[in-house]
């Protein structure tokens, strides 16, 4: 017996990424000691302080299901935060999922239209492309490459149009690390009312920048911004994101969420709720941006030593050089011979072919040894 996958995913494939942990396995098997730049999670651990939190949430019974909209004290404190950076939300504006995976995920199911077209600005995080294939709708790309990987709004007004249902940004930028400002980001935005299109703002990297404040979309009319804790307090494995809209965009999208993820992990909800309520998040990210920032700046210093042309990164921890010829056959050779894995660049759309990605969240120690394997390499 054959079962058939179903059309809307016959164009969905993993075949990249599957095909470079087969060859780090292969590496491996060599006897190579493999330094993994591929990975898009931070190396710290979640920190004691919320493990303890969430121990003592499930002791006091955090054990079952939440609104779908979450508990309304995290809610209320991260509406705080948000408030302070100028934004007008409220509780009320924020649902908590199941990762901010979910909430893109609820967020195209809910907005973008069947055979509309969907802006992607390219390089970006490559789940955008799935997410517009499973709605079986048109990938439009935006290409950034010529002006520092941000966004251009006259480049975008040229390419908008009434079809155009949704646009996505993901700012800091996964694989780039570049930052928009306020500013720009709401020129974007400007742009897409124009069309009546809806934006798509992943914020997942917010709290992890360097020399360049990150703007926010969260409170605009038109914008679902989206963001988890994953990132900025290192809880990856504990599926914790949210997302932040008026109202009537909240609603058409429950409609969705309480079907696929009905509601994030109520134990984990109660421990952020906790440690953000007595300030310590902020204290736990900022350990590990200043971490982030001697690892971006010794990266970004060795990749120009070695003659690569790589922007320097202002935000997340990637870093994404530019090679000279297919970065993909590159990429396959530097784990095969020196034991250094990165990810190619063809992953993150169009245009992507001579670039690769290198993540540096993991130790100084593990950084500078790859490096120096990459400048063997080369040489």
């Amino acid at each position: 017996m054959t079962v058939k996958e179903a059309e809307r995913i016959a164009g969905i494939s993993t075949s990249t990424i599957r095909k470079m942990f087969e060859i780090v396995e292969i590496a491996r098997k060599k006897g190579l000691d493999v330094i993994n730049l591929a990975i898009g999670e931070p190396d710290f651990d979640t920190h004691p302080l919320i493990v303890e939190r969430a121990f003592q949430a499930m002791r006091d019974g955090f054990t079952h299901y939440t609104s779908n909209f979450g508990l309304e004290e995290l809610r209320e404190e991260i509406a705080k935060r948000y408030r302070q950076r100028g934004a007008d939300i409220d509780a009320g504006n924020i649902m908590m999922t199941t990762g901010a995976c979910e909430a893109l995920i609820n967020t195209s199911l809910a907005f973008i239209e069947r055979e509309s077209r969907v802006v992607i600005p390219s390089p970006s995080f490559l789940g955008y492309f799935t997410y517009v294939s499973m709605c079986e709708a048109k990938v439009e790309v935006l290409m950034t490459h010529d002006s520092g990987f941000v966004i251009d709004a006259d480049a975008l007004n040229e390419v908008m149009g009434k079809d155009v249902s949704a646009i996505f940004l993901n700012y800091p930028n996964n694989p780039t690390g570049a930052v928009m400002s306020q500013k720009e980001l709401e020129a974007v935005v400007e742009v897409a009312m124009d069309y009546d299109a809806i934006v798509i703002s992943d914020e997942v990297y917010d709290a992890i920048y360097y020399d360049k404040d990150p703007g926010t979309l969260a409170g605009f009319e038109n914008v679902v911004a989206i963001n988890a804790f994953s990132k900025s307090l290192a809880m990856t494995g504990w599926r914790i994101g949210y997302a932040i809209a008026s109202e009537d965009l909240l609603e058409k999208m429950l409609r969705i969420h309480q079907l696929n993820g009905v509601c994030a992990p109520a134990f984990a909800q109660k421990a952020v709720a906790d440690v953000m309520a007595e300030g310590k998040d902020r204290e736990i990210t900022k350990t590990m941006v200043d971490e982030f920032r001697k690892r971006r700046d010794f990266v970004y210093s060795r990749l120009v030593e070695m003659g690569f042309d790589v922007v320097k990164p202002e935000g997340a921890f990637y870093a994404f050089p530019r090679f000279d010829s297919d970065s993909t056959e590159f990429v396959e050779k530097l784990v095969l011979e020196r034991g250094v894995s990165v990810t190619p660049g063809p992953p993150f759309g169009e245009g992507n072919q001579g670039y690769f990605r290198i993540s540096y969240a993991t130790s100084m120690d593990r950084l500078k040894e790859a490096m120096d394997r990459m400048e063997e390499f080369l040489q």
